[in-house]
Formats: structure tokens, C-alpha cells, sequence
């Protein structure tokens, strides 16, 4: 299927959904502003706040600390499930509907765990809590593939990630001061509070995005693109997804951090203060690489990106291999996240560029099971290596899998979201790349 890059933006809308390019849908702008940053920093606040008391609140009821791992992977395992419903939900019922529902879903749970009186109630919680987190972040990129013309959608994406960035960087501290002060089930009304303020400015300004008609009849139902005729012409950019995602695991699961504890013996106060130091470098940068694939492209920003973390992993496995100081670990972890920010959204950007008009809630959610799928796979190849074989082969394979994502950026995708470029036969390639497939 082939559009022109004007047929795109004239995307039609039934419902009053924003025209992809106009002033309401730039990056800068009130809209973007109250309708995607604002409640992500909030929901991310509250998630951060939460962080803290999560530990505690599985200690107080006396299970093991086998046990205790399942609050966290139990939210994991709800992220991944939810993905594939939220998809085909936001296609058929209205992206906007999903989106309210997901911090409202999210205000229930944590509401709900402020009153559990068992631990599989709180797990039960924790599951439908990862589900809700899912409605939030495809519905937002549904909204974005939608309504945000490709020359925007890398700031937009990166910087709706920056602002969780934030959140979950600044909610810990006040987390922290919370279980201190009101006990280990405050935090989690607060963060019920919060998801429920952030549904305030989603509800007055999130519009809503073209759903697939409620036709029942043989012509309709046979029109509409199966699973197979949305993720075949695609293949290549979900295994860049999954690749990423293996990347980026270890890391999301704290991991790097747990390393240094064992093979460096850092204190909890000093890991505080690295941790806080990784922040620091990767939140600015983070914001900085939605501008640069809106200017320069997707690959531009993203390769370079992929192609520092594969050198900075390899690096700690260096350090490993041949038990070099704490200092160069320090510096070579710092650079990783460094590397590991370049390449902020620029995952969930693509799946904006690529993301097809006439199936795009059911694409995210498999493009989110696809990359949450390898966000929760990798901690356990990475574990299972550095148990089983030695930490620097744990490190070689977050290398090697940002090294898979940077070949086949390089030699098989071709460049989104940006003005037209040219392939190797010389065909013209508009932005975004649904056009070419």
C-alpha cells in the first residue's frame, strides 16, 4: 500500500481527532503540554513515590524473599499481558476511553493495596496495576502516531519518556520520607491521589482517534488487516524493538547496580548517590534526542546510540573479565547510561512512524508486548549468565543485542519520519514509512 506524504497528513477523523501537523499537535505547545506531559510526570511521581515502600510492604507479611520478588515481577507480568487487549481495545472503543481508564485502573489498585489484607491480594493489585500503566503509554502513542506530524513525533515521544524519567527519579526521595513518616502503606495512597489528578488535565484535553467501525457484516470484517498482514511487511522493526528491549533490561531492572554491589562491594549509600549520578546524566539527554531525530532522523540519533551502549557494555565486561578498579567501572557504567539515553523513545518513536492508520492500536499493543517481552526476558538471561557462567559474559549479551539492534538499523531499516530520502534502488521513501509498505 503506498500514500502520498500529503494523504497521510490529511488523515481523516470522525470523531475530531487532530489533524497530524497542526499548531495543536507540536511539540511545544499548551496541548502537548497538559494532554502528554503533564500526567506522565504526575503518574510517574506517584509510581516513584510508591517505589520505596514496595520492598517494605512484602516484608509485612512475613513471606520469602522468593516470595517477595513476585510484587515487582507480578507488575511486570501485568505490563506484558495488557498490551495486546489494550490494543485492540484502543482500535475498537476509542483510544481516549482507554487512556482515562488506565490511571483510573491505576488509582483503584493503589487505593486497594492501601486496604490489602493478604499478600496475593497485593499481587493481584500489582498485576492490574502493570496492565494500567500499558493503557496509558499505548493510548499516548496512538494519540502521537495520530495526531503529531513526523517532524514532531521524536520530541513528543522523548520527551512524554523524559517527563516519566523525572517522575520516577523524583518520587523515591518523597517516597522514602512517606513510609518515615505515615507508614509503608502511605505512599501508595498518595500515588492513588495522583493518578487520580492526572486523569484531570487527560480528561480535558485528550481527543479522541479514528476506531474501526462497529460493522459486523462479511465485507467489513474481511477488509480489516489480520495480525499477520500488520506485522509481516513490519518484521524488521519489532525484532529491532526486542533487541532494544534485551538492551535495555538489565539496566531498567537495576541490575548494573546489583553488580557493583557484589563484585565492588558498595554501600547502600553509595550506590544511592551512582544511581543519582546515572540520572543526572541521562535525563537532559534524554530530552535533547527527540530534537535530534526531529532534525537529523531516526537513524542518525539512534545508531550512534546503540553503537555507544554495544561499546559500553563490552567494556564492563571487560572490567569483569579482568577485575579492574572501581573507578573504571564508574566511568565506563556513567558512559552507558549516557549511551542508553541517546536512545530514549527513539523505539516507541519508530512505532509511531511505522504504526498503520488502519490498524494502529491493535500494531502498538503488539509492539509494546514485543518490546516489554524482551524487557522482562533480559534480567533473566543476564542473571542466569552471571550465575551461571561469569558476570562479563552477562555483559557481552546486552552487547551484543544493542550491537544486533545497530546492524539492523544500519544495513536493513530504512530511515522514518523525516523529509523523503532515497533507498538503494533510487525509489523515494516518504515519511513515515507506512507509505513504503
Amino acid at each position: 500500500m503506498r500514500l502520498s506524504s500529503k494523504s497521510r497528513a490529511a488523515e481523516p477523523s470522525s470523531d475530531g481527532a487532530l489533524a497530524p501537523g497542526s499548531d495543536e499537535t507540536k511539540a511545544l505547545s499548551w496541548s502537548s503540554f497538559l494532554s502528554t506531559y503533564l500526567p506522565a510526570l504526575i503518574l510517574a511521581l506517584g509510581t516513584g513515590i510508591a517505589l520505596p515502600a514496595i520492598p517494605q510492604l512484602a516484608k509485612s507479611f512475613h513471606v520469602s524473599f522468593g516470595l517477595a520478588t513476585f510484587v515487582t515481577t507480578t507488575f511486570l507480568i501485568g505490563s506484558v499481558v495488557g498490551t495486546i487487549p489494550t490494543g485492540w481495545m484502543i482500535d475498537r472503543v476509542g483510544r481516549r476511553r482507554i487512556m482515562l481508564l488506565g490511571p483510573l485502573l491505576t488509582a483503584l489498585m493503589a487505593f486497594a493495596t492501601v486496604t490489602a489484607h493478604t499478600f496475593g491480594e497485593v499481587l493481584v493489585y500489582r498485576f492490574f496495576d502493570g496492565c494500567a500503566s500499558q493503557m496509558w503509554l499505548i493510548g499516548r502513542l496512538a494519540a502521537i502516531s495520530h495526531g503529531a506530524a513526523p517532524s514532531q513525533r521524536g520530541r513528543q515521544v522523548s520527551w512524554m519518556f523524559g517527563m516519566d524519567n523525572t517522575g520516577r527519579f523524583l518520587g523515591p526521595a518523597v517516597g522514602g520520607f512517606i513510609v518515615t513518616s505515615l507508614g509503608v502503606r502511605a505512599p501508595f495512597a498518595v500515588y492513588g491521589g495522583l493518578a487520580l489528578l492526572a486523569l484531570i488535565p487527560a480528561f480535558m484535553f485528550t481527543k479522541d482517534t479514528p476506531r474501526v467501525p462497529r460493522d459486523r457484516s462479511v465485507e467489513a470484517v474481511e477488509s480489516r488487516p489480520t495480525i499477520g498482514q500488520i506485522v509481516r511487511p513490519r518484521i524488521v522493526y519489532f525484532v529491532v524493538a526486542f533487541c532494544a528491549a534485551l538492551t535495555r533490561g538489565p539496566a531498567q531492572a537495576s541490575l548494573l547496580f546489583l553488580y557493583a554491589s557484589f563484585a565492588y562491594h558498595m554501600k547502600p549509600t553509595d550506590l544511592g548517590f551512582l544511581a543519582a549520578a546515572a540520572g543526572a546524566i541521562a535525563l537532559p539527554v534524554g530530552f535533547i534526542a527527540g530534537s535530534l531525530m526531529d532534525k537529523f532522523g531516526r537513524k542518525r540519533t539512534m545508531v550512534p546510540g546503540f553503537g555507544g551502549v554495544t561499546f559500553t557494555m563490552a567494556g564492563l565486561a571487560m572490567t569483569a573479565f579482568f577485575h579492574l578498579g572501581l573507578t573504571v567501572f564508574i566511568v565506563i557504567l556513567l558512559l552507558g547510561y549516557l549511551m542508553q539515553s541517546m536512545t530514549g523513545g527513539s523505539i516507541q518513536t519508530v512505532g509511531a512512524d511505522v504504526a498503520p492508520p488502519e490498524a494502529r492500536g491493535r500494531f502498538l499493543g503488539l509492539w509494546r508486548f514485543t518490546g516489554q517481552g524482551g524487557t522482562a526476558i533480559s534480567p533473566l538471561v543476564f542473571a542466569a549468565l552471571a550465575a551461571g557462567v561469569d558476570y562479563g559474559a552477562a555483559f557481552l549479551f546486552v552487547a551484543a543485542s544493542a550491537a544486533s539492534v545497530t546492524l539492523v538499523l544500519i544495513f536493513k531499516v530504512p530511515e522514518t519520519g523525516v523529509a523523503p530520502t532515497k533507498v538503494s534502488e533510487g525509489e523515494p521513501l516518504d515519511a513515515p514509512i507506512e507509505a513504503q509498505i
